[in-house]
């Protein structure tokens, strides 16, 4: 069994839900190019699949996906909930994308290109943490999403702003930043999500799913709370150094 594929008996729940409720798109369905899909290693192991879109109008918009544990949770594509094995949120996300533009699974697509994949390794500009900019960085690239076209369900969203703080964990700074989130992909072509390609369904959730959502704004800020432990681990990964099989 490949390191990227799911465990047999693994449960993977819809991520395709109606939901309620400057430079971020507004909450919506949008018509969009991948640019650039490439995977990234933080210090503590995990990855994440990172992709940069950009809609009909020009905006871009950066998107991160975690799609393996760190070493200190067992470098798992899943997590064990009540005895159930259920795939990683980022990892559903990334899956779904794959589905969408090439018609196969996340585990298909990250195949190195020599063993039938299509991962090649390519020097890209990224963020460089030490340089404070970004800098030509040798990444895997996920070459069968880059330049194809997706659909996207987006949320716009308002979270805390977090800092490291004395005991080593990232802590509300008592501001706030807007960003985006993907919530689910499909195909721009046939106007399906990914799980209605997969269940060979009718096309239907992009339009209930615009209906409620279009035009709102997500609030996770804590205004004043304590951050839950969710919100903190929620928070993007820096650009580390990558190691590991896929980086060497």
């Amino acid at each position: 069994m490949s390191e990227w594929e799911l465990p047999k008996g693994c449960e993977m729940p819809s991520i395709e839900r109606v939901g309620g409720g400057g430079f971020a798109w507004e909450s919506g369905v949008y018509d969009a190019s991948i640019t650039m899909a490439y995977l990234n290693q933080t210090t503590s192991e995990a990855q994440w699949l990172n992709i940069i879109l950009k809609n009909s109008e020009g905006k871009e918009m950066r998107e991160n996906f975690c799609i393996r544990s760190g070493k200190a949770k067992g470098n798992k594509v899943y997590y064990v909930k009540d005895g159930k094995q259920i795939p990683l949120p980022g990892y559903a996300s990334a899956n779904s994308l794959c589905v969408a533009v090439t018609g196969k699974s996340l585990a298909e697509c990250m195949k190195p290109a020599d063993k039938g994949g299509t991962i090649e390794k390519k020097t890209i500009n990224i963020w460089n943490v030490e340089l404070k900019k970004e800098a030509p960085t040798e990444r895997p690239v996920v070459m069968a999403l880059v330049n194809k076209s997706v659909k996207v369900a987006v949320h716009q969203t308002i979270e805390d702003k977090t800092a490291k703080g004395t005991n080593g964990t990232y802590e509300p700074t008592g501001e706030t930043k807007t960003i985006n989130e993907c919530k689910f992909f499909g195909s721009v072509d046939s106007g399906k999500t990914a799980e209605e390609i997969t269940k060979d369904e009718d096309a239907t959730m992009f339009d209930r799913w615009a209906a409620k959502n279009t035009g709102t704004v997500i609030d996770k800020s804590s205004k004043g709370k304590p951050a839950s432990a969710a919100a903190i681990m929620g928070s993007a990964p820096a650009e580390n150094n990558a190691q590991g099989s896929l980086f060497n």
